[in-house]
């Protein structure tokens, strides 16, 4: 190689590490803007789901454990999450779902059922149904973190608290 065709082999090297350094350099503006950010929120649609404000029927299912169990209707206070055994989210998810109920005053339920998920339009796992004690749906969400479901319950509290509870005779 000699003359122009070493200037320009030259060239394109500087410009690929040139390139190099500004992909790293948007790399950490990207990672800088991420912390900024801070934590997302529970994905909430309207759509998904049971309807908020409306008690979806009661239905038996299937629990985490294999345990029948009666879904929905009145009684406590409820924190619903339904997860898949073959979900990793849901494995991150799942080990706090007791102790995030139990600060709330709710009883917490990890449910492995297919026929309910599709009866009550989950669209995928981990969804988290938060109900009142009339089975009310108070708040709901796709989450991906125990912070996303302690970020449902607190909004689920407060409506629970503006709209007393009906009492079932």
């Amino acid at each position: 190689m000699t003359g122009w065709w070493a200037v320009a082999f030259f060239a394109q090297w500087v410009l690929v590490v040139a390139l190099a350094a500004v992909v790293v350099a948007l790399a950490r503006q990207v990672g800088t803007l991420h912390l900024r950010l801070g934590p997302r929120g529970a994905l909430e649609v309207d759509t998904e789901g049971p309807a908020l404000g409306e008690a979806p029927p009661a239905m038996p299912a299937i629990d985490a454990d294999g345990t029948r169990v009666l879904v929905g209707g009145p009684g406590s206070a409820r924190l619903l999450v339904f997860s898949s055994p073959t979900c990793p989210i849901c494995r991150e998810v799942v080990p706090g779902v007791s102790a995030a109920a139990a600060a709330a005053g709710m009883v917490g339920m990890v449910l492995h059922d297919p026929a309910l998920e599709h009866a009550y339009d989950v669209p995928g796992t981990p969804f988290v149904l938060v109900m009142d004690p009339d089975g009310v749906v108070r708040s709901k969400g796709t989450v991906n973190k125990l912070e996303q479901v302690e970020g449902l319950i607190d909004p689920a509290l407060r409506r629970i608290e503006e709209v007393p509870a009906r009492r079932v005779s």
